[in-house]
């Protein structure tokens, strides 16, 4: 029972006393204690510190036997139940096997960074396995709500050619705006980086994610996840795969790619000012009304009202892009094609606005583009017919940055 305890102190007496090394830590043997465990461990603490980082009023309950930890823990960044199995040699659990059942567990920015130098920069040769459940998650000060982890090393191919690979059988992220439910893995491939200058190059991991987003309130989730209000309602799902090279728990735009198809209705974009939802007023069309002088004020100005947003959206070394992206409103109808630099935040897309809707210009709106043809074909089918022209259609290039685009009427 402590007011404080240093565990990286704490580690390397420990580490002494349990593995043989002399008072000195320069090897030399010691007492005859050499692997000695303690069968069971008791603590308390009002403050637990490793690193930079803290943790307050730590009760601590462990016991081991046949070679697997079990603790109950509580803390005010954590609490829940934790086993832990060693890793055994040549078998499934080469790095060990972690199974929680945490009733809250937050991250703050410092760890997560972290862990991602660790995967990415120190590239360990395998991960332990993981079966964790926590029902109140925070990332970096978002909240995630509930999160379950199944996760296990395996190995494919033999000798020489065999790859040890993390497999992720399930990833659940469930909150009340959305559910998010994945699959992946993460394994070596071919070819090396440099950790660092000088450094030895080594090879660099590769994570791949299968995800379904099933969205309740699109604007709901935006604010939680930090883009302020951005989005008003809005509804559907979110399919695809991503991958990157890299840490898994963060993705790497220059490296990003993968195929994402969009399927949200009844919604609204936001006025927002540019930030974190540099994207979305992308996709608002905000910067229409304020540079040139349409008949669109009413349309874009207040936040552009959609009854459906589709499209299917290639990503290749952190750019998008899209041939076939459409918003449909009662107001207008907006065709997207080009593409966005993710990393750069920059775009090039043309951008066709009709903004009337009726009998006359439905198929517009309403026909589906596809996307093996895209937006170029399906307008030369439509474009000449007179309802469009009399509609007052209008094309755009935009380009630039997202913080500041630049309109040009085409």
């Amino acid at each position: 029972t402590l007011a404080t305890l240093p565990a990286d102190a704490w580690e390397a007496v420990s580490g002494r006393l349990f593995n043989g090394a002399g008072p000195g830590g320069g090897g030399a043997a010691g007492p005859e204690v050499s692997g000695y465990l303690p069968a069971q461990i008791a603590l308390r603490a009002q403050s637990l510190q490793t690193g930079a980082r803290q943790f307050n009023r730590v009760v601590v309950g462990a016991s081991q036997g046949e070679g697997v930890w079990r603790a109950n823990v509580e803390a005010e960044q954590f609490g829940g139940y934790v086993e832990y199995r060693p890793a055994r040699a040549g078998g499934a659990t080469a790095a060990g096997r972690i199974y929680a059942r945490l009733a809250r567990l937050s991250l703050p920015k410092s760890d997560v960074a972290q862990v991602e130098t660790l995967l990415d920069q120190q590239q360990p040769s395998s991960v332990p396995s993981l079966d964790i459940v926590i029902d109140d998650f925070e990332l970096r000060g978002k909240k995630l709500g509930r999160v379950e982890v199944d996760a296990v090393n395996r190995v494919t191919g033999e000798g020489r050619e065999a790859v040890r690979e993390w497999r992720l059988n399930r990833l659940a992220l469930v909150m009340p705006e959305a559910q998010l439910v994945g699959s992946g893995q993460w394994a070596e491939v071919g070819g090396t980086f440099m950790t660092a200058p000088g450094a030895a190059a080594t090879a660099r991991r590769r994570a791949v994610l299968d995800f379904k987003l099933d969205v309740a309130d699109a604007g709901a989730l935006l604010e939680r996840l930090g883009t302020g209000k951005a989005v008003r309602g809005g509804k559907g799902q979110l399919t695809g795969q991503v991958a990157w090279l890299g840490s898994p728990l963060a993705l790497d735009y220059p490296t990003l790619s993968g195929n994402v198809a969009v399927a949200i209705e009844a919604g609204q974009f936001l006025k927002a000012e540019p930030g974190a939802a540099r994207l979305l007023s992308v996709l608002s069309l905000q910067s229409l009304p304020r540079r040139l002088v349409l008949d669109f004020r009413d349309v874009f100005q207040e936040g552009f009202a959609f009854d459906a947003l589709t499209g299917d959206l290639k990503i290749a070394q952190g750019v998008a892009s899209t041939n076939n992206l459409r918003m449909r409103g009662v107001q207008a109808a907006v065709l997207m094609e080009g593409q966005a630099d993710i990393a750069r935040e920059t775009q090039d897309l043309r951008v066709i606005v009709v903004p009337e809707i009726n009998a006359g210009t439905a198929s517009l709106a309403y026909a589906a583009i596809n996307p093996a043809v895209g937006l170029g074909t399906f307008l030369a089918q439509v474009f000449l017919r007179r309802p469009l022209t009399a509609a007052g259609t209008r094309e755009f290039h935009v380009s630039g940055s997202w913080e500041d685009p630049k309109v040009e009427k085409i």
